[in-house]
Parts: structure tokens; C-alpha cells; sequence
């Protein structure tokens, strides 16, 4: 009866201890393969999200600013979040002000692009910061600035700069 209590004994302070790590354990514990490279500030973005017309200075008139960048290794589910940031500028007593976020799931290695419109009043004159997040983890920062006199043309090269109203044109 004795060495049957011993079993029984050793086998629970066995289980016991093995638990013992992991009882200090509470929450979630994520592990990632996913990265971000290549973030490129740009005017637009080709097919494949690639960018198009790179530059990190706008014009106020911008239509729309994007980023492009590279995710590699990302297993299924993958959440990239951007946020988009108005650091300081032009507008009195706004600093570090979240413009806006967009998530997106995905998985694999491929090219993704983030764009944000230009608002009805155009965009402040100002410095700006893209982050981007995997997984809840920030991976990838990008400022930009909007100026006066920045680029406001899209993919091509093409701008408009003057429309007038008329009856008629002439040749």
C-alpha cells in the first residue's frame, strides 16, 4: 500500500512542476515570421502595388498620398496596420494628431499600399508619419512632409493647373 502511495505521489509533483513554468503565463503570446521593407512614400502605386513616382514631399493639393511596401514571410491572418499621423505644421495647437487607420489580413510576400485622399481643404502644410504595425508590433515608420510647393502630379506625370468655364474655345 505504501509503494502504491509513492506512485501516486511522484506522479503528481511530477505534473505539478512540469505546470509550474507555465503558471506565470496569462495573455497572448504571438509569434510572427511576417516583416515589412521597402516602404516608399509615392504618388501612386503600379498593379502590383509597387510605387510609382516615389517622393516624400507633397503638394497641398495633392489628390491622393501612398505608401508602398514590401511584407515577406507572413503566415495566415496576418494584420498590417497603418496609421497616418499629422506631426506638426501649419495647423495651431495640433501636434501628433491620428489622422487615420486601416487594417488589413493578409498572408504571403508580396507588395501592399496604403493611400489616404486629400481632405476637401486640402492637406495642412506640415511633417507627417506613416507607421506601420504587424501583428499589433510597429515595424516600419515613414515621414513625409506637405509643402506649398511639393508634388502634386500623379502616375505619369500629368496635371491639371488651370480650367475656365467658357461658351466656346477657339482652335
Amino acid at each position: 500500500m505504501r509503494r502504491r502511495y509513492m506512485k501516486t505521489l511522484l506522479v503528481v509533483v511530477t505534473f505539478l512542476l512540469a505546470g509550474l513554468p507555465m503558471a506565470g503565463c496569462s495573455g497572448e503570446v504571438s509569434f510572427t515570421t511576417a516583416s515589412l521593407s521597402e516602404a516608399t512614400m509615392c504618388l501612386g502605386v503600379d498593379s502590383e502595388a509597387r510605387p510609382v513616382s516615389p517622393t516624400d514631399e507633397f503638394g497641398v493639393n495633392t489628390p491622393e498620398i501612398y505608401c508602398s511596401v514590401k511584407l515577406s514571410n507572413a503566415p495566415d491572418e496576418t494584420e498590417v496596420l497603418s496609421e497616418w499621423v499629422y506631426v506638426k505644421g501649419e495647423a495651431e495647437g495640433i501636434t501628433d494628431y491620428t489622422i487615420d487607420s486601416v487594417a488589413i489580413t493578409t498572408d504571403g510576400t508580396r507588395y501592399l499600399y496604403f493611400s489616404i485622399p486629400r481632405p476637401d481643404a486640402g492637406w495642412p502644410v506640415g511633417e507627417y508619419l506613416l507607421n506601420l504595425y504587424v501583428d499589433g508590433k510597429e515595424e516600419v515608420s515613414v515621414s513625409f512632409t506637405v509643402s506649398a510647393t511639393g508634388t502634386t502630379t500623379g502616375p505619369g506625370g500629368a496635371s491639371l493647373s488651370e480650367a475656365t468655364m467658357c461658351l466656346s474655345v477657339d482652335s
